[in-house]
């Protein structure tokens, strides 16, 4: 019987130990942040049109479904919108909330679902003929298991991101 508690005992230790600098990590980092920057050949005024434009979003935003508006107007400060995307057979609702809008310059929102707040800005700088596109992410779980395993992931936050101005840069420079 001694063996086995002893057994027990150094069985779970280990457990016990990354369990408490898992959850540890979620209490000392609670918020991710990380920034994704694309160049586009085309006028910055260009480049707010299609990244505004709803029917776009198909194009550009990875496994996008459908998007709802709930509240308010386009562009216009306080408004909501539910938006569904697909991931592993899977349909996930975010609510977001534009929480600053100024036309071909910024578009800031705030991003929420069950596991996450996601505060989002998007500045646009016009360089001439070609325009900068800046995204700013800052993500906080919703729970101490969601912001701890968000914190041993943001290399994954930050390849979607990559992946998906990278593709809204296509879609920009083949539009007119």
């Amino acid at each position: 019987m001694k063996k086995l508690k002893k057994y027990l005992l150094y069985s779970a230790l280990p457990i016990l130990v990354l369990a408490i600098i898992f959850f540890s990590a979620g209490i000392i980092f609670p918020i991710i942040s990380y920034e994704s920057k694309v160049t586009v050949k085309k006028p910055v005024e260009q480049s707010f049109r299609v990244f505004t434009d709803v029917f776009t979003f198909s194009e550009w935003i990875p496994r996008f479904i459908t998007i709802k508006w709930l509240s308010g107007k386009q562009n216009e400060i306080g408004s909501k919108w539910e938006m569904t995307i697909e991931q592993e057979g899977k349909e996930y609702r975010m609510t977001e909330t534009l929480i600053a809008f100024k036309e071909n310059e910024l578009f800031a929102f705030k991003l929420e679902n069950d596991m996450l707040t996601n505060d989002v800005e998007i500045r646009f700088a016009n360089k001439g003929e070609t325009s900068e596109i800046i995204s700013s992410n800052h993500i906080t779980g919703k729970n101490i298991f969601w912001k701890s395993l968000f914190v041993f992931s943001p290399s994954y936050f930050k390849q979607q991101s990559k992946e998906m101005y990278d593709t809204l840069k296509k879609v920009i420079e083949k539009s007119n």
